[in-house]
């Protein structure tokens, strides 16, 4: 499961206030927060097909959507490197269906692929 922290993390505390801060209160609202990894969560879920505990293998993917859902709530324009994170986490979406990927993070672009792994053993 995606630790609230992870999305805390991922952002600059002045942009995740920005982002999340419905009651002006100058603080990031968690329930904003945890709806995000919810919905990037299930989004994750329906792409792959997968229930329960998402592999961790998953969790930067979650994570990068859950941005992406913070901004497309306030109707602000991706900053370009979530933009290509995001990008990079749907291919990986893609090929962890067609089971070519075993480990990414979206937020290195750093891969595994099950077919590399085989050709080398």
């Amino acid at each position: 499961m995606t630790a609230f922290s992870d999305l805390q993390n991922a952002l600059s505390p002045d942009v995740l206030v920005g982002l999340t801060d419905d009651d002006f209160d100058g603080i990031a609202d968690s329930n904003v927060i945890q709806a995000a990894i919810d919905a990037a969560t299930r989004l994750v879920r329906s792409q792959t097909g997968l229930s329960g505990d998402l592999p961790s293998s998953l969790q930067d993917v979650v994570i990068t959507f859950a941005v992406e859902r913070l901004y497309e709530r306030r109707r602000e324009a991706l900053p370009g490197p979530w933009r290509d994170r995001a990008n990079r986490a749907r291919e990986f979406i893609v090929n962890w269906n067609d089971g070519d990927a075993v480990r990414y993070s979206p937020a290195t672009d750093e891969r595994i692929a099950i077919r590399e792994i085989l050709n080398n053993l």
